[in-house]
């Protein structure tokens, strides 16, 4: 029976971990396709509560599932005093509380270190395999949509962005950007100079993916969150980050053109116009201030309910604070903030009180994609944020 528990728990492990390519692979299923991702939450969280009942008593007093109550609370009274379709809130509600039902599952499972550690390396191999299939992508010049790069300042240079099998430059970025500094956790992890070197190149692999998709919110969040995580224990080695970007910008001229279009005259004047990024920015702000409580209700703005059910006619708000704030106020935007960043908080406070880097780690995983939200919605792909609310229930489960 035990076996049995462990391979369930492993598969489990395994399915979160390699989700973008099991996805691609059951979407392609008909029928399965649609339902396959809300299958494998709901009967983790079931095995979970068979296994794990004895723990679900402390759940009430873990933070994160208090701030998860908390936002919910807000987000159902933005709903009630806004009174709108139902399907919307219904949507938009689903898409960002299902997945963390797996942050729970985690906790009742309660997973051992070998576990743990199970997870991690298999979240590396897939960031692995998702990055020399994006390289490839670029060797290969496989064609991207124009819409990609900016046609008057980018089309000329970049004519293929990574994607892999997710569809987007920027959802690779996200799921590149968690597996990192994992992968540099196990370089400086292991005392063999074999598997040093081995995750080593899994990490280039992977930086190497990431680089190739030209999402400057996927750099912003990887280069920034590791930056912080270098600088914490060997600021030598942040310092060298800091020279090592600004030379292969140097070098390479078509990192150094995505870089400088973000500041082009032009590019900043298409922003502004209506339906440009920082059109909706301010879009998305002004409706908060409207609505200062509870905004105008979950699913109503920027979000993908919103475009779906006809509240928003512009394509995402891409902010996903800017979204929430317009759909939720301020009780909504900071019982979301505290929602989403206590696992990165808790692993810092670990950190600083124990000294052990895969502490560090992870929490620069979580920061990774906390700042890349800044400028892209990835809450509404569930294949990061289920990996997402897994290193998350990590923090109050991992004792390495």
């Amino acid at each position: 029976m035990e076996k049995v528990n462990s391979l369930l728990r492993k598969t489990f492990l395994f399915l979160i971990a390699f989700y973008p390519w099991i996805n691609y692979v059951f979407k392609k299923v008909p029928k399965l396709g649609s339902f396959w991702d809300d299958l494998l939450i709901l009967t983790f969280f079931l095995f979970s509560v068979f296994v794990g009942y004895k723990r679900i008593k402390d759940l009430v007093i873990l933070p994160s599932v208090l701030f998860a109550i908390l936002f919910a609370s807000v987000s159902i009274l933005g709903f009630v005093f806004n009174n709108y379709l139902f399907l919307a809130f219904q949507h938009q509600f689903r898409l960002l509380f299902e997945p963390f039902f797996v942050f729970i599952a985690v906790f009742l499972i309660n997973p051992n270190k070998d576990e743990i550690h199970f997870y991690l390396k298999s979240l590396v191999f897939s960031s692995v395999l998702l990055g020399l299939h994006g390289i490839y992508q670029y060797v290969k010049k496989v064609p991207t949509p124009a819409q990609w790069v900016d046609k008057d300042l980018e089309r000329t240079s970049i004519y293929t962005r990574a994607f892999s099998v997710v569809g987007s430059p920027n959802v690779l970025a996200g799921y590149l950007e968690l597996g990192l500094p994992v992968a540099f956790y196990y370089v400086f992890e292991h005392k063999d100079y074999i598997k040093k070197a081995l995750y080593l190149v899994a990490s280039f692999s992977i930086l190497g993916g990431l680089l190739l998709t030209f999402s400057r919110g996927g750099w912003l969040g990887a280069f920034g969150s590791l930056f912080t995580a270098f600088a914490t224990f060997s600021p030598i080695i942040a310092i060298s980050l800091v020279f090592l970007g600004f030379f292969a910008i140097y070098i390479i001229p078509v990192l150094r053109l995505r870089i400088i279009s973000l500041v082009d005259p032009s590019y900043i004047q298409k922003s502004l116009d209506s339906g440009g990024r920082l059109f909706r920015w301010k879009y998305g702000l002004v409706n908060g201030f409207e609505h200062p409580l509870f905004g105008s209700g979950l699913g109503t703005f920027g979000s993908s309910a919103g475009q779906k059910y006809g509240y928003f006619s512009y394509t995402s708000m891409d902010s996903v604070y800017v979204n929430v704030f317009a759909e939720t106020g301020f009780l909504g935007i900071i019982s979301f903030v505290l929602f989403i960043s206590y696992g990165f908080a808790n692993f810092v406070y670990k950190f600083f009180s124990e000294k052990k880097l895969i502490y560090l780690f992870l929490g620069t995983s979580i920061l990774a994609i906390l700042i890349h939200i800044f400028v892209e919605n990835l809450f509404d792909v569930w294949g990061i944020t289920l990996n997402f609310w897994f290193i998350s229930a990590l923090s109050e489960v991992l004792n390495d």
